[in-house]
């Protein structure tokens, strides 16, 4: 093993102050040397077993993550802070100030870049032939680990031998001795035997101890359901010692395969009351969810009057009854209102309620979280499920180091049902597992994470996809580019000329320059060809087929010429996003009402649109838009009046300045123009009439008529080829042209009625003696 390196000159260094910008800059920039150094050959491949790594500051040939992967692949524990227990500190540059102050104060070996590959390719580890010895600490520690992952394994068998033997038994006693599979009605079914389970249910937690991770939410869930009988004679108004005894229910929120609902039935379970879970699975409508639950709590009457009572499910509903709704978040269509009523639900329960959710910040949950304890539970790290996850392993008699263990954790992201479903398939075929084997398995089940188009942009125009240690595939860069695929090309067009390009790192002066230069220029031609392909896809055409070149052109091979750091969150140039979005907008706001400018103005000039943009409207801006500048108010009047000649309107106006460019460009021309001026003109616009280009006569404020009738008939059924249709007479053809000749008919066509002629004043009614008064009367005619 080579002389450690104490590296007193750079350990000293950390009295200066320290440059954060320029190590944040280092970071961003990745190695210099990428891919110049050379892993040696190990001794042995638990060469680094028993060793404790922290690294700091930026190496030359491997970044931070290559480094640590290094270590781990050699047995080694690599943490993120020094302290008295860690073996070596691996220093490069620009390392941070509190790690240097901690290994001073520790007293901690340090070694270079070369001397941590010099110390893989000769220390041999501790289980071959003359390896290295362990010191004492370090021993016990790791005895202490492998007996307590002996014993629960041996907890493991011993539980499944006692659950075998109590079912055997009862199998027994009650079928008598004969065998209970197809020994008639009076057989008990045998169990399915726990070979043929699946690992995620014959290895469940039983106890809150096998539970990894997020102890203490466990143990608030616990002592909640525990207080849950006094809280509710107390009518839920004392806080108690958490906060929590104020709320009829509890929101568990957080990742998939966590033990969430695991730790929820658990804890009901030890509080003594009877869980009913309700999941996706099962059908959570407002209606079902108000019978089922029963929402005004009738069905709960009966345990107060001492009878036994049962929901829809068919549960039996008594004191000690715990509702868990599992996946919440996830009440899609069919589970319409569902929420809503679950909400009034938790407002009156008189059972406690457990919510289950992924995301807490689901809006369709927004109600639920006013009504319920949110209680996160997080995702636990590879310390908390690595004993348990070998205690299996153990168990099952396979032989997966710890470090692989790691693997698996840290790519199925903590998700222990992931894991265990990883390595119960994986000893179908096998039970030993290498180093690169696990990585494999772990990318190969890898979740499938949605990226967003800030995070595509940064990982492609960073210093590592494009680099000589890069291992990722033409098809994982392209598998980036899927994420968003119309936003992805937006970004890396608006920001690939913000990186420093790891290609011309190694020169300077003019020739980095031309390079510089070059690579643009390339990058430049392939967002234009991809431009061209995207013009075939959503074409009338629509070649959907060119996806796959449309993401090399727009984003894998820009980002492999310009690939480097300086670009980032915190960076020289800060990622933005794509300017083109607004500028397009703004565009088709700007072309609609050029259109209406050509409209208005048709009726005195010709041209297009085009024309009336590069030709008329730069010589109308000098008569309607310069005077306001030079004059102010006392040009309104002759401005107006030039308006109306071309029938512009207010709202025209203020489009031919928002078209102006160089020095008429709207900014600076409104800010030329007085406040006052600007009210004068808008004043005296609205108070004069104006003409109008065009009117187009329609009934403002009323209701169209509706047309009678049903639909129209088929042709074919409305005339018959084969009927002959008689011809019109004289006389009707005599009726139908006075008919179209009499305009008395028409609504449109108004005629002066004739006056009545005034009755004289001698006109007299005569009547007949002796007639009755009840007689009808008969006209009356006036006298000539």
């Amino acid at each position: 093993m080579p002389p450690s390196q104490n590296s007193t000159s750079k350990v000293g260094a950390s009295s200066a102050k320290f440059n954060w910008a320029a190590s944040k800059a280092a970071k961003a920039a990745g190695p210099r040397a990428p891919g110049s150094k050379t892993v040696p050959e190990p001794k042995s491949p638990d060469c680094l077993l028993g060793l404790s790594f922290v690294f700091t500051g930026e190496l030359s040939s491997f970044s931070r993550d290559e480094a640590i992967d290094l270590a781990k692949r050699y047995g080694g524990r690599v943490t993120l802070q020094p302290s008295s227990k860690t073996s070596y500190v691996v220093l490069g540059d620009n390392a941070g100030p509190s790690k240097l102050t901690a290994i001073q104060k520790h007293n901690i070996k340090t070694l270079s870049e070369d001397a941590f590959l010099a110390l893989i390719g000769t220390r041999a580890g501790p289980g071959g032939p003359g390896g290295a010895q362990l010191d004492e600490k370090t021993r016990k520690r790791m005895e202490k680990e492998k007996e307590a992952i002996r014993d629960a394994a041996l907890a493991l068998e011993r539980r499944e031998m006692g659950q075998g033997g109590k079912e055997g038994k009862e199998g027994r006693g009650k079928g008598k001795g004969k065998d209970t599979v197809g020994s008639g009605s009076g057989g008990v079914a045998a169990k399915p035997d726990l070979g043929s389970q699946l690992w995620t249910t014959r290895y469940a937690p039983q106890t809150l101890k096998e539970i990894c991770g997020n102890k203490g939410q466990v143990e608030k869930l616990q002592l909640w359901l525990h207080d849950w009988s006094s809280s509710l004679k107390l009518g839920f108004k004392k806080p108690g010692k958490n906060g929590m005894n104020i709320f009829r229910a509890v929101l568990i929120s957080g990742p998939p395969g966590i033990g969430k609902t695991t730790s929820a039935h658990l804890c009901a379970k030890l509080e003594g009351f009877t869980p009913i879970e309700l999941n996706a699975s099962d059908a959570r409508s407002k209606k079902l969810v108000e019978s089922g639950m029963n929402i005004n709590n009738s069905s709960l009457d009966g345990w107060m009057a001492g009878k036994d009572a049962t929901n829809a499910l068919g549960v039996t509903i008594t004191d000690k009854t715990c509702l868990i709704m599992d996946e919440v978040d996830g009440m899609s269509a069919g589970d319409r209102g569902g929420v809503g009523a679950l909400n009034a639900l938790i407002k009156k329960t008189k059972i406690p309620i457990i919510c289950i959710a992924n995301d807490a910040g689901a809006q369709k949950l927004k109600p639920i979280k006013g009504n319920a304890f949110n209680l996160p539970f997080r995702r636990p790290d590879a310390a908390a499920i690595r004993s348990r996850i070998l205690s299996i392993i153990f168990k099952e008699k396979m032989k997966i180091p710890a470090n692989v263990v790691d693997q698996l954790i840290a790519g199925s992201q903590s998700d222990i049902r992931q894991v265990l479903n990883m390595l119960s398939t994986w000893r179908l075929s096998s039970d030993t597992m290498t180093f690169d084997e696990g990585k494999g398995l772990a990318k190969m089940n890898e979740k499938n994470t949605i990226l967003t188009p800030f995070d595509v942009t940064n990982k492609m125009l960073g210093p590592y996809m494009f680099s000589h240690t890069a291992r990722e595939t033409l098809g994982d860069k392209m598998e980036l580019y899927f994420h968003d695929h119309s936003f992805v090309p937006l970004f890396i067009q608006e920001n690939y000329l913000k990186t420093e390009p790891a290609k011309t790192r190694d020169l300077g002066g003019p020739p980095k320059t031309l390079k510089h230069l070059q690579l643009m220029d390339k990058a430049a031609s392939s967002i234009s060809d991809a431009d061209l392909v995207d013009a075939l896809i959503h074409g009338p055409e629509q070649h959907w087929t060119l996806m796959p070149l449309h993401a090399v052109c727009s984003t894998v091979r820009p980002a492999s010429f310009l690939y480097g750091g300086g670009m980032g969150y915190g960076g020289a140039n800060q990622m933005t996003f794509p300017q083109w979005l607004g500028q397009n907008s703004k565009q088709g706001k700007l072309q609609r009402q050029l259109g209406e400018v050509q409209i208005h103005m048709r009726l005195k000039v010709s041209g297009d649109k085009t024309e009336i943009r590069q030709s008329y409207l730069p010589a109308l801006f000098p008569c309607i838009v310069k005077p306001l500048v030079d004059e102010g108010s006392s040009a309104v009047a002759n401005i107006i009046e030039r308006m109306d000649e071309y029938y512009l309107s207010r709202e025209d106006w203020d489009t031919i300045v928002e078209l102006g460019l160089d020095q008429n460009k709207d900014e600076l021309v409104l800010k030329k123009i007085s406040a006052s001026t600007k009210t004068s003109f808008t004043k005296k616009y609205n108070a004069s009439e104006h003409p109008i280009p065009f009117y187009k006569a329609m009934d403002l404020g009323k209701v169209p008529k509706k047309l009678a009738g049903g639909p129209t008939p088929d042709l074919e059924e409305a005339f018959d080829v084969d009927d002959e249709i008689p011809e019109a007479s004289d006389d009707e053809n005599k009726k139908g042209e006075e008919a179209d000749m009499n305009i008395t008919g028409d609504k449109l066509i108004s005629t002066s009625k004739p006056k009545a002629k005034k009755a004289t004043k001698n006109a007299t009614t005569t009547t007949m003696m002796g007639q009755s008064s009840k007689q009808p009367r008969g006209k009356v005619r006036p006298k000539r």
